[in-house]
């Protein structure tokens, strides 16, 4: 009776099999890309989505992205006045620790193929600014990355507005 469920046989069979399971669904996830891979990719999604465990290796692939991306929000109120609101960011000390998600989610809010995700963004922003809000327009960023150490300079960064959210 007060036996430790890890110690006991039966804990041990349920903690070694979720190993396991967990271990194959990061290997299927990270399998060079193709039909098989894509045949079981969205078993291991089930299991790899709730943990947060759906990374992969594409940040560090031979051809990794040439520009950085955001995304920011134009409010205009009732009144005239205008605000600017961005993703949080805590400084870079916290900042991959309490923003990760909502760089992924930057990420795919940019997206053309994620357009579905456009219109309830605008209208949680809307909600969030208060009361009196007419206008929320969602804006794209992008600059091309510098290489460091080529002693190229920096270009100024783009912006492109791809959604406007019309209030009454």
């Amino acid at each position: 009776m007060g036996e430790r469920f890890e110690a006991s046989i039966a804990g041990r069979v349920v903690l070694t099999t979720m190993m396991a399971v967990l271990a194959v669904a990061v290997l299927i996830w990270n399998m060079p890309a193709g039909k098989p891979r894509d045949a079981v990719r969205p078993a291991a999604a089930h299991v790899l989505y709730p943990i947060g465990l759906d990374q992969d290796w594409a940040l560090f692939a031979p051809d990794p992205r040439a520009f950085s991306v955001g995304v920011y929000a134009r409010i205009t109120y009732a009144d005239g006045r205008q605000r600017v609101r961005v993703p949080p960011h805590n400084g870079y000390l916290l900042a991959p620790y309490r923003t990760y998600r909502w760089q992924k989610y930057v990420e795919r809010l940019r997206a053309d193929d994620y357009s579905s995700l456009w219109e309830p963004t605008a209208r949680w922003i809307a909600r969030d600014a208060g009361p009196g809000v007419t206008k929320v327009v969602l804006v794209r960023t992008f600059r091309d990355a510098v290489t460091p150490g080529t002693g190229k300079k920096r270009v100024a960064r783009g912006e492109f507005a791809f959604y406007t959210l019309d209030l009454p």
